[in-house]
């Protein structure tokens, strides 16, 4: 499977196109799971997020729903290694299930993990390869023109991930140029 989160949200199974998502919490669902998939993610948390408006158990049975229409369209249940480790009281993301994330891969290239913002001072570490391979897969904003507005605590962690990423994608750019004009390469700096 293979996720990617910079530009247009796109999820793809064996090569195809996966496009059977419910809803957009459906997909919100799936690119909070994948970014953050270094933490262990209570139910209760995930159902607030998602749904703040809602009681509790109206919240925790529309979580079932979701979870239930994201692992049938993401082939998790026919998995050898499913992506979702999901128990009754969390759910996480399995770093390990072989699942290809565009956010991810950025973030090894520059050095940093998906969570951290710190990048600046790891980019003179990065080799130049690596900076030319995050600029490419920097296709856009996270989750471009993506938004579930009627939740609150979602959009700020989408705004505060847009702007980290936007951050590290410039910071990278910036690195690239100034290592062509280190070198006198003033035409190739000027791409950047």
């Amino acid at each position: 499977m293979s996720i990617q989160l910079l530009g247009q949200f796109q999820v793809r199974l064996g090569g195809e196109p996966v496009t059977d998502f419910e809803s957009d919490k459906v997909r919100g669902l799936l690119a909070y799971l994948a970014v953050e998939q270094e933490q262990l993610h209570r139910r209760e948390k995930l159902a607030g997020l998602l749904w703040p408006d809602m009681p509790e158990s109206a919240a925790r049975n529309n979580l079932r729903r979701t979870l239930a229409n994201l692992r049938q369209v993401i082939g998790d249940r026919e998995a050898q290694r499913p992506f979702l480790n999901v128990s009754r009281q969390a759910v996480q993301a399995d770093a390990a299930a072989g699942a290809w994330i565009d956010v991810v891969e950025f973030g090894e290239l520059l050095g940093v993990d998906a969570g951290s913002g710190r990048s600046a001072e790891r980019l003179q570490q990065a080799t130049e390869q690596a900076l030319q391979r995050a600029v490419e897969l920097y296709r856009g904003s996270f989750l471009e023109g993506f938004s579930l507005a009627e939740s609150a605590a979602f959009e700020e962690w989408l705004l505060f991930k847009r702007e980290q990423l936007h951050r590290q994608a410039s910071e990278a750019l910036e690195a690239l140029t100034a290592r062509h004009k280190g070198r006198g390469e003033h035409k190739t700096a000027l791409g950047y």
